[in-house]
């Protein structure tokens, strides 16, 4: 039982003042043979008095890579002591991703376009624009300060929570993409997700620092006996694994609950079906409706808004019914099409479909979570 001084202690985390705690667990989703790496990631809340509801995300602050922050420094004029300037670049400034103010600030010192800099140092880290700068221009220098001051921050990331605490209550968990592609012949890392998936050890003490976003508008229905269509692909399958689990509980304590039906895609169902043989489970336990849609398995395309007007005929029943509809994915292509597909399926049935689909958003049946 939480006690009086939890409560106020889990309160106090914030952006200001997080939670510090470990990763409990960190394992890759897809089978071997995926060009994708997602991982499963849980966090303890052991002990801290932290309480979410499904739909809530988890900010994560990241560090940079400490080789790379050491590599850094050899090559700036420091500003501060090097244990100073360690801590600065490692928690505060995002080196990964260069802002533009950095290509101003070089193209001031070096009397170069700063457009033309910035295109050819695409992919580039912050590090090895300053070794390429000084390898064309060997006078060139820049000190700790004025890189700091022409650099974006290391914000912390929020992810969509993929867990109940009905199920898991001393834990968080999220479904997260790590990032690593190849631009302009440099390997370009996402900050956050590397430094969560590859750079903290599982049983670190004290290695992460997180707080709970509250998110009121990306709510379960309150009567849990309201059916529910969860579109989500990929790493959208995040929040709905919360839902699922969220339900699923309370089956378990004998409330009645209604229908749920999630679309789920990828690209190859051998070795992206994330969470593939838990959700298999719950079709047979529960009586969970999935519809999938794998890109790649076939010469043509499918994505799920293709599988939602294949089932046009049942979502709308379903829509008619008091179902609650959500979207959680890439907000600018997916959410767009599923938000089309909604459209042509109320337009099919003699709707007009921006009143309805608007109907639907007044109601507060139709929620999405899209970045």
């Amino acid at each position: 039982m939480e006690t009086t001084s939890q409560a106020q202690e889990a309160a106090l985390y914030t952006k200001e003042n997080p939670l510090v705690t470990k990763v409990t667990d960190n394992y890759i989703l897809n089978k071997e043979g995926s060009i994708k790496d997602t991982r499963h990631i849980a966090i303890s809340l052991e002990a801290s008095g932290v309480n979410y509801i499904p739909g809530d995300s988890l900010y994560i602050f990241p560090e940079n890579d400490s080789e790379l922050v050491k590599e850094l420094l050899n090559e700036l004029d420091l500003d501060l002591s090097l244990e100073e300037e360690t801590k600065r670049f490692t928690e505060e400034v995002n080196l990964t991703r260069p802002s533009s103010k950095l290509f101003k600030a070089i193209a001031e010192k070096t009397g170069e376009d700063a457009k033309e800099i910035q295109s050819s140092f695409d992919g580039y880290n912050s590090v090895n624009i300053i070794k390429e700068t000084k390898s064309k221009f060997p006078e060139f220098k820049i000190t700790s300060n004025e890189l700091a001051e022409n650099s974006s921050k290391a914000n912390p990331r929020a992810y969509s929570i993929a867990s109940s605490l009905k199920a898991h209550p001393e834990s968080v968990e999220l479904c997260i993409a790590r990032v690593e592609e190849e631009i302009n012949g440099q390997m370009v890392f996402g900050l956050c997700s590397n430094f969560i998936c590859n750079r903290v050890a599982v049983g670190d003490e004290k290695k992460v620092k997180v707080y709970i976003h509250k998110n009121d508008r990306f709510r379960l229905p309150e009567d849990p006996k309201t059916k529910v269509i969860m579109v989500g692909p990929g790493t959208g399958i995040a929040p709905f694994r919360a839902f699922i689990e969220e339900r699923n509980s309370l089956r378990d304590s004998g409330t009645e609950v209604g229908a749920d039906w999630l679309f789920f895609g990828d690209q190859r169902s051998k070795f992206d079906y994330l969470y593939g043989e838990e959700l298999e489970g719950y079709k047979e336990k529960y009586g969970l409706k999935i519809d999938l849609a794998f890109s790649r398995d076939q010469d043509f395309k499918v994505y799920v808004q293709d599988k939602m007007r294949e089932n046009s005929a049942e979502i709308f029943k379903w829509l008619e019914e008091g179902a609650h509809f959500y979207v959680c994915g890439d907000a600018r292509r997916m959410a767009k099409d599923v938000d089309q597909a909604l459209k042509d399926i109320a337009a099919e049935h003699g709707k007009d479909p921006e009143e309805y689909v608007k109907a639907l958003k007044d109601e507060k049946r139709y929620s999405r979570d899209v970045y």
